[in-house]
């Protein structure tokens, strides 16, 4: 009896503990792709996570993320600067209630589309299409880079990614996928 009581107990600690770890952090970007999870933490002076330590600038970002060091300027619906020595150049505007960015990131091309009800994401030779399962908040789809046995990617945005600046939303975006 008190081998099944303690293979009970036992249990019931792992599923308790998987549950917590499947619970969304409140202040980070939440990513789950190709069976990884990331969470990057957002404060009002920086983005940091395992490999990825980004300081929040009044125009830019800087650090270092898994791609490489990165220092970014946004001026005037623009992003500017240098992903791992490559030029950033993205082009931001606000259409209605849709984020769009287009140009060049880290010397590869990359696209930004993000309504509350779709996020589409173009970055290192892979689009990202996440339909909301919360609008404006959780996101979830496919990845063209993904074979059909890889489960959908999910993305959660915390309030201090929400109240960025369209330019800063784009370039964490394609910095995090």
């Amino acid at each position: 009896m008190k081998r099944y009581l303690r293979g009970v107990l036992a249990a019931a600690v792992l599923l308790g503990a998987g549950a917590a770890v499947s619970e969304p952090k409140q202040d980070a970007i939440n990513l789950r792709i190709a069976r990884e999870q990331y969470n990057l933490r957002m404060t009002p002076d920086s983005v940091t996570g395992q490999d990825f330590q980004v300081s929040r600038l009044k125009n830019g970002l800087r650090g270092r993320t898994w791609t490489g060091v990165v220092d970014v300027t946004f001026k005037n619906g623009t992003v500017k600067g240098a992903l791992a020595g490559a030029v950033v150049n993205l082009d931001v505007r606000r259409e209605g209630d849709t984020l769009v960015a287009e140009g060049g990131f880290g010397g590869r091309p990359a696209n930004v589309k993000m309504t509350p009800d779709e996020v589409t994401v173009y970055v290192r030779d892979c689009t990202y299409r996440l339909k909301a399962r919360e609008p404006g908040r959780s996101y979830a789809g496919k990845r063209s880079c993904d074979t059909s046995l890889v489960p959908e990617s999910e993305l959660w945005l915390p309030d201090e990614f929400l109240a960025a600046s369209p330019e800063e939303k784009a370039t964490l975006l394609l910095l995090a996928l």
